[in-house]
């Protein structure tokens, strides 16, 4: 399953989500505050089977 995690920062909690999604899964972490690419964005939710937003 390729899940995309959309974040404005991260914390403890956030990076133990993630460290357990990556074991069976490609995980993807897009930090909204950073990357002010739209089309990248967009097309990366499109081709993502489930996102996460934090």
């Amino acid at each position: 399953m390729k899940i995309l995690y959309l974040v404005k920062q991260t914390d403890d909690t956030l990076n133990k989500f993630i460290e357990e999604h990556k074991k069976a899964n490609d995980v993807t972490v897009i930090n909204i505050n950073e990357n002010k690419n739209y089309d990248e964005i967009v097309d990366s939710i499109a081709s993502s089977d489930k996102v996460i937003s934090w």
